[in-house]
């Protein structure tokens, strides 16, 4: 390839050319993540990076790699490429990343750009782009070893403009080429040219001089450790180019890396991984049918099963017909198919069927061919309770609001006891419990799911260690900063991206130090390239904080932005709270506030339904409407907000909601006092201090009745409200109360009761 304009650089985004497979969770597997970015929509087009994507695909997957590959991807689309990958990369694999698109450097990082990039901001370059060395480190995380090739010209599209990449918002210029960066052990970096030059695309149609001298250069050192390859690799880029690029390396590869699997002496499969690239035109062989039925999981063994309907072992297995929905393995004589795992939101879903079909043919002299059908319907708990980004997870998932809590706990207590060393079920099993209210038993399963390796689930117990929302004298589970960051950190090196927000945000919040801020901030910024919409939520929350050192309001927008272009229902309730009360100059628009806490609510926040009884009273909204707001208070209340109760009783003692009375004001003043919210808990103190005895007791009468006591609500509390009340304080490990006890004193017993039997949902906020 000769020497042409400078190239650019190469990403990943938008519509995405799966190739996409999923290998074993089994040690050697040999995975390729392959990304070309050429279709730019603000900036100039890269002629060539597509193509370059393809052949270096089309290249590893002669070596036996499984290559998940994407053209063109905007930011959304990168995120969730990456999402993808991490859920379809077994621990302990072998990887390599190539990248084709365009790049610059900002400080002393290193950004890669989807096609949607426009940089209208100085705040856009956490949304716009996707930090190199994060990618490295994320990839790092789930391989034993690593290997990336970054074809990027890295002629920057931006000059003169300054971004701000920091938690500081220092401004810093864009710029050409690559900064040098330190990886992570046993991994190495390759470059199409030296730190801080450009490198050149080639003829348009064609390969850039890198791309081209690995395509020519592979074949031969195919065996040979990957330096060896790469050290050829520069001569030609050198050569070809008249001395005027230079690719360079950075490695901390302790053992080396081969091309083909098992080094020297090997040659490139004849037949190993098979992936479901499209084979158009085939026609299924005529041969024995044979239909398959299991439950959908990360991997379906065949060998058994085919072998029984042959009656003999499957020799010299061969592909005529490769899966459109998954990946046949046959490397080292065993049979296996793995569906392609992608993010699948599973709210009001009740099935998930994965259907797929392939032909082999077995045998020598005289073959077999076998048509295959398969059928992978999901357990009920995975589509009931799948957690979202579970690297361990088969990719369908609900968001916390989305559980349906009796649902979910029936059908994960069945799916632990037919399948008892499934971690993942385990887990799932902890997050139906949750929902549930039933935190302990949530606890016990979080903690079983993580000792058998369960990522995700160190993280859910992390969280229930250190929640301020739990009342820890109802629910046995104890405080334990340390123990909870240990395990949030755990669950950071092995790639967990709630993990990293968990703890970034605590770090950022609280963090005693500038170094574990800026650290928090990095974690955060880390999760949000995953799409984790949570962290665009925190970090939005922080730069709005007029109280904040870096308050960056337009920074801070954003992010929000962001999340709510992802449908997060917390970033549509912040949106409305920045719409609420107006910025910087942009005067409030109470409309705008209205639909977004409406959206928010809708989806399950457990603050908008009180933002919006707010916004009722306060007249900002039309006439002011107490009934309406109290049935938006309710909400909130049901949903943990103490604001909720404390609003709703007023409401009640002003005589604005009859026939309800002070009784069913003190009910929802006392549930405010045992929530995390101060100034809420004082006020409906304030309440419930002017209101009188009969009408407390009549109060507590109702909270026994929802606890399931039957007993007449009169305000008196004789013997049958006494024994109630001691019987459901029992049933919550609580203390029982002295005979001479106060009416006030009843009604906290009885709140707290009910606290302990229906708990806030803590996995809502």
């Amino acid at each position: 390839m000769s020497a042409g304009r400078p190239a650019r650089s190469l990403l990943l985004a938008a519509a995405v050319s799966l190739g996409l497979t999923t290998l074993a969770e089994a040690e050697g597997a040999r995975i390729a993540l392959v990304v070309g970015n050429g279709d730019y929509q603000r900036i100039p087009a890269l002629d060539n990076a597509v193509r370059d994507a393809r052949d270096i695909a089309d290249m590893l997957r002669g070596f036996g790699f499984t290559v998940q590959e994407a053209h063109d991807l905007d930011r959304p689309g990168f995120e969730t490429f990456l999402r993808t990958a991490l859920l379809n990369i077994p621990e302990g694999s072998e990887l390599v990343f190539f990248y084709a698109g365009h790049g610059i450097q900002i400080g002393r990082r290193n950004y890669l750009l989807p096609t949607d990039v426009a940089f209208e901001s100085i705040y856009d370059l956490p949304v716009q782009s996707v930090t190199l060395d994060r990618v490295i480190e994320l990839l790092s995380a789930r391989g034993s070893s690593h290997v990336a090739m970054i074809d990027a010209c890295r002629e920057n599209p931006f000059p003169n403009l300054r971004l701000a990449a920091n938690l500081d918002a220092t401004l810093f210029e864009t710029k050409s080429g690559f900064e040098v960066f330190s990886t992570p052990i046993n991994s190495l970096v390759a470059f199409s040219t030296s730190p801080g030059q450009v490198a050149f695309d080639g003829e348009a149609g064609g390969n850039g001089p890198y791309t081209q001298a690995i395509l020519t250069t592979a074949g031969q050192y195919s065996n040979e450790n990957i330096l060896t390859m790469l050290a050829e690799v520069r001569q030609r880029v050198y050569q070809s180019t008249s001395g005027r690029q230079v690719p360079w390396e950075s490695s901390t590869l302790v053992q080396p890396f081969y091309l083909v699997q098992g080094g020297p002496g090997s040659s490139p499969p004849s037949q190993g991984p098979v992936s479901s690239q499209p084979d158009r035109g085939v026609t299924p062989v005529q041969g024995l049918a044979v239909d398959l039925t299991a439950p959908f999981a990360r991997e379906l063994p065949l060998g058994d099963r085919l072998a029984g309907r042959i009656g003999g072992p499957l020799d010299e297995v061969s592909v005529i017909e490769a899966p459109q929905h998954g990946q046949l393995d046959l490397a080292g004589g065993a049979a296996t198919y793995r569906p392609h795992l992608a993010e699948t939101p599973m709210a009001g879903k009740t099935e998930h069927i994965l259907r797929d079909r392939f032909s082999l043919r077995i045998g020598g002299a005289e073959p077999r061919v076998l048509n295959v059908s398969v059928e992978m319907p999901a357990l009920s708990c995975d589509v009931q309770a799948g957690d979202a980004l579970d690297l361990q997870g088969v990719g369908l998932y609900r968001l916390p609001n989305e559980i349906e809590p009796r649902r979910a706990l029936a059908d994960c207590r069945q799916a632990v006891a037919e399948n008892p060393g499934t971690a993942r079920l385990l887990y799932q099993l902890g997050r139906a419990q949750q929902a549930s209210g039933d935190l302990k038993s949530a606890y016990d399963s979080f903690r079983a799911a993580a000792a058998a390796g369960h990522i995700r689930a160190g993280h859910a117990a992390a969280i229930l260690l250190l929640s301020p929302r739990i009342n820890r004298d109802t629910v046995p589970i104890p405080r334990d900063e340390a123990q909870g960051n240990a395990l949030l950190d755990e669950a950071i090196a092995a790639g967990d991206p709630f993990a990293m927000h968990s703890r970034g945000l605590r770090l950022l919040r609280n963090g005693p130090a500038e170094a574990d801020r800026q650290r928090g901030f990095e974690l955060l910024e880390r999760a949000a390239e995953l799409g984790h919409t949570y962290s665009m939520n925190e970090l939005g929350a922080y730069f709005l904080d007029p109280d904040s050192r870096w308050f960056r309001p337009e920074r801070g927008l954003t992010y929000l932005r962001a999340s709510a272009e992802r449908k997060d229902i917390y970033g549509y309730n912040n949106l409305g709270l920045v719409a609420l009360r107006g910025h910087e100059g942009v005067k409030p628009d109470h409309a705008a506030a209205r639909d977004w806490f409406e959206r928010a609510a809708q989806g399950g926040h457990p603050f908008a339904p009180s933002n919006l009884g707010r916004m009722i009273m306060r007249g900002q909204l039309g006439k002011p409407d107490p009934r309406a707001a109290l049935r938006w208070y309710d909400m909130g209340l049901a949903r943990g907000d103490g604001w909720g109760g404390a609003n709703a009783a007023g409401i009640i003692l002003k005589g604005d909601a009859r026939p309800l009375g002070p009784a069913d004001a003190a009910l929802r003043a006392v549930k405010a006092l045992y929530l995390p919210a101060p100034d809420a808990a004082s006020r409906a103190r304030e309440l419930l201090d002017g209101i009188a005895a009969a009408d407390l007791d009549r109060a507590t009468q109702m909270i026994l009745n929802d606890l399931g006591e039957a007993v007449v609500v009169d305000g008196r509390a004789g013997p049958a409200t006494t024994e109630a009340l001691a019987r459901a304080a029992s049933r919550a490990g609580l203390e029982t109360l002295p005979v001479d006890a106060g009416a006030q004193e009843r009604l906290r017993m009885a709140a707290r009761a009910w606290w302990a039997q229906n708990p806030p949902r803590v996995d809502l906020f």
